[in-house]
C-alpha cells in the first residue's frame, strides 16, 4: 500500500523489501519471547538432524515443520498487534476469541511440526536404544 505521505517512498528494489522483510524478522526476534524459544528449539532440532545425520528427505521434513512454525509465529504477532491496534486499551471478547484463535493456530502449527519431529528421531531413538 502507497503512502500519501511524500516521505515514504515505495520500494523500488527487490533489495529494499528484503531489508524491510529482515527487519521485521529481526524485531520479531528481539521482542517476541515465544519466537526466540522456537529458534532455540528449531536449531536444537537441527543440531540433532546433523548429529545423526537423517536423510534428506528427513531434512526437508524437518526444515519445512520448523518453518511453518515460524511462519504461524509471525502471523500470530501481526494479528495480535493489529487487534490491540484496533482495540486499544479496552477488554473487548471479540479481539481475545481472535487472539485466541491465532495462538491455536501456532499450536497447530506446532503439533505438526512434533509429529515430523517423531517421524524423522524415533526411528534414530529406536535404533540407539535396541
Amino acid at each position: 500500500m502507497a503512502s500519501r505521505d511524500k516521505r515514504i517512498a515505495k520500494n523500488h528494489h527487490w533489495l529494499e523489501s528484503a531489508k524491510h522483510a529482515m527487519d521485521g524478522l529481526w524485531g520479531t526476534f528481539l521482542h517476541e519471547g515465544n519466537f526466540r524459544r522456537e529458534s532455540v528449539f528449531a536449531l536444537v532440532v537441527l543440531a540433532a538432524a546433523a548429529v545423526f545425520r537423517v536423510s534428506r528427505f528427513d531434512w526437508f521434513l524437518l526444515l519445512i515443520a520448523i518453518l511453518l512454525v515460524f511462519l504461524a509465529e509471525l502471523w500470530n504477532t501481526i494479528i495480535e498487534a493489529v487487534v490491540d491496534l484496533v482495540v486499544g486499551e479496552r477488554f473487548d471478547v471479540r479481539a481475545k476469541r481472535i487472539k485466541d484463535m491465532s495462538a491455536g493456530a501456532v499450536l497447530i502449527a506446532a503439533l505438526i511440526a512434533v509429529v515430523c519431529g517423531l517421524y524423522v528421531f524415533l526411528p534414530v531413538a529406536w535404533r540407539l536404544v535396541g
